[in-house]
């Protein structure tokens, strides 16, 4: 192998510059959420299978996907990587293996650490940026996010045909910091750059929901569906974004429309968001009382197939509501088996799964199986944690709304009423906060801020639909 330079001046070991092409092709891809990154990936190490790289680039995309089968793949990979003609690559490439080893081994703080040296002295590095961006964005931490691309940013000349996704990064993050206004200026302006860019268009998509900005946010997506609809199944989390607007307007059918014509049409791809989405949809509607139908045993295959995945605990707490409200007790006790070991087991995030983790798993089953009083105690617990998980804000406020739910169930009124509080000062043009805070009232015999609570329900809706 020789050494080349790409574009942005970072090196490469390979056979030839032509696979300096087929790599800045690849990450292209990568970072745009296009469908043909495996078809890329593919033709790369067919062309060149030594390139450490391109090797590199089929652990972590193996890592990526959470599947307990393409973790095996990865350890091959890494494997490949020790053999003596890797021992003297230059010293990125040399970090991206460390970096390979320590997620393959379970360290996600180790192997953070060494994307965020890569970008210390190779801030071009779109793939060390963007995998670091990954994993902060799975422990939770917003501000690692917001700060690793404040950190690269001076680096970046909007000439690059990365610059776009790299401002989207950094719109999201923002977001997620509560940033709104800054957040929403840099996502317009990604998607200005390339109405394609999925992660972009969903980063201003975060701020309307966290703004509460219902039909915007709709306008917004729908706008620009035929740019976005291009990319891989990530496509589906818009979609989902969708309905979390349609369904705080109370529009019911058509979120029920999109679940079954989008969200859960491609669950054979086993891509882990699909799920997710699908879950914790389908968990808000049956809170919001839509009769759902028998939506959950759609699902219920695909949930089993990830009973032993072990690497996202946001993700597997999801695999879990399906099995719990499938109803499936024999895959749900399979799965808090396995659940219980990979709390045990020491890796990054089987710490978080016994810190916080247990407690949300047991929370759901208590909750689906009568059991709201020790559902409520547990979530009580760990509300303050559940940051840990990782997924956004708006996606881990599903919690919230199971806490405020359980709480009714338990008949813990004057708890219900401070939650309630609470959920329509951070969201008060939700209408499902204000009847849980009217519902709370009237048992707390408050009847005339009950009243008021149940007034201003029927004055969102009458706004929503007028």
């Amino acid at each position: 192998m020789e050494t080349y330079q790409d574009n942005q001046g970072l090196e490469y070991s390979a056979s030839s510059s032509g696979s300096i092409e087929q790599f800045e092709q690849l990450t292209l891809s990568f970072m745009g959420y296009k469908p043909d990154v495996g078809a890329k990936l593919k033709a790369l190490l067919k062309e060149d299978p030594d390139m450490p790289m391109g090797l590199c680039m089929k652990g972590y995309l193996a890592k990526m996907m959470g599947i307990k089968g393409l973790h095996q793949r990865a350890l091959a990979v890494l494997e490949t990587l020790a053999g003596e003609e890797y021992n003297h690559l230059g010293h990125r490439e040399s970090l991206h293996i460390k970096a390979l080893e320590a997620w393959c081994n379970g360290n996600l703080d180790k192997t953070v650490g060494i994307w965020e040296e890569i970008l210390l002295h190779y801030p071009l590095d779109c793939i060390a940026l963007r995998l670091a961006y990954f994993n902060h964005f799975y422990s939770g931490d917003g501000r690692r996010m917001r700060d690793s691309l404040m950190r690269v940013l001076p680096y970046w000349a909007p000439a690059s045909p990365h610059y776009g996704y790299v401002l989207g990064l950094y719109s999201f993050a923002l977001e997620e910091c509560g940033e709104f206004e800054l957040a929403e200026r840099h996502g317009r302006e990604a998607v200005k750059i390339n109405p394609k860019d999925a992660w972009s268009v969903h980063a201003v998509a975060h701020v309307m929901e966290s703004q509460e900005r219902h039909q915007e946010g709709i306008d917004w997506i729908v706008s620009l569906e035929p740019h976005w609809s291009t990319v891989n199944n990530f496509r589906f989390h818009l979609h989902w974004h969708q309905c979390l607007f349609h369904l705080e307007r109370g529009e019911h059918e058509h979120v029920l429309s999109i679940h079954d014509q989008s969200l859960v049409s491609d669950l054979d791809s086993d891509f882990y968001l699909d799920l997710c989405n699908a879950a914790s949809l389908l968990w808000r509607l049956e809170l919001h009382g839509v009769d759902i139908g028998e939506r959950w045993q759609v699902l219920l295959e695909a949930a089993k197939r990830r009973i032993e995945d072990r690497d996202l605990v946001f993700a597997s707490l999801h695999y879990l509501m399906v099995l719990v409200a499938a109803g499936d007790l024999q895959s749900v006790k399979s799965m808090m088996d396995e659940l219980r070991q990979w709390a045990d087991s020491g890796d990054t995030q089987g710490q978080i799964m016994h810190r916080v983790g247990m407690a949300l798993a047991n929370a759901l089953i208590d909750i689906r199986q009568g059991r709201p009083g020790l559902a409520f105690r547990s979530l009580t617990d760990a509300r303050y944690e559940v940051d840990l998980i990782g997924g956004s804000i708006a996606q881990r406020d599903l919690f919230n709304m199971v806490l405020l739910d359980a709480a009714g169930q338990a008949c813990q009124h004057l708890e219900m009423r401070a939650l309630g509080a609470e959920r329509t000062a951070l969201r008060p043009r939700s209408r499902w906060a204000w009847q849980q805070y009217g519902q709370a009232l009237q048992h707390t015999r408050d009847q005339a801020r009950a009243s008021e609570a149940f007034d201003q329900a029927s004055h969102l809706y009458t706004d929503f639909h007028d």
